[in-house]
């Protein structure tokens, strides 16, 4: 049998709010768990933002493991030129997947997450993943009435989605709501 806890949860970081939010989900799943899971941190390459937020914020034991991708879509992209970006992210993400292997992917909205999930996803029903890696989407906190666009993207293959505010859980399957996380 093999032994799954030396794959890592892939943790996917965004600009701005999406990681002071993911920073304060990841202390307090660190604060309830016995010991905390060995998390690589996603990043695009151009996030030197998200670096320092996770190494000012969060009282990790040891240095926090950064795995860079291509940027999907930068602020002001136009939506066409921006196929390209994320059709080039997507590829990278083949290959940093199929190298780690993780046990989890945990996200929470940004852009950045969409090439990760979707390779996770088809990875896993290609069976190059472990049928049981899981992909968990929690919504921001600012999602009050509807859910993201990369939420709607997303929720068909998430294993878990986690919304923020109780009106969003109403009437759809596989939503999750558990009160404000943040």
């Amino acid at each position: 049998m093999e032994d799954k806890s030396q794959y890592p949860t892939y943790v996917v970081l965004g600009s701005g709010g999406h990681t002071a939010e993911m920073c304060e989900i990841i202390k307090s799943l660190f604060d309830n768990l016995p010991r905390a899971p060995d998390c690589y941190f996603i990043v695009a390459k151009t996030d030197d933002t998200s670096r320092k937020k996770v190494e000012e914020t969060l009282d990790l034991k040891t240095k926090p493991h950064f795995v860079e991708i291509p940027r999907s879509r930068h602020v002001n992209q136009s939506y066409l030129t921006s196929i390209f970006t994320t059709l080039w992210a997507l590829l990278y993400c083949f290959y940093i997947l199929l190298r780690d292997k993780p046990k989890m992917v945990l996200c929470n909205g940004p852009g950045t997450c969409v090439p990760i999930c979707l390779v996770a996803a088809l990875y896993r029903f290609l069976h190059i993943l472990h049928k049981d890696t899981k992909i968990v989407f929690v919504e921001s906190f600012c999602r009050v009435n509807t859910l993201s666009l990369t939420g709607k993207i997303l929720l068909p293959i998430t294993d878990t989605f986690v919304v923020q505010w109780e009106p969003l859980a109403r009437n759809r399957k596989n939503v999750k709501y558990f009160g404000p996380l943040v």
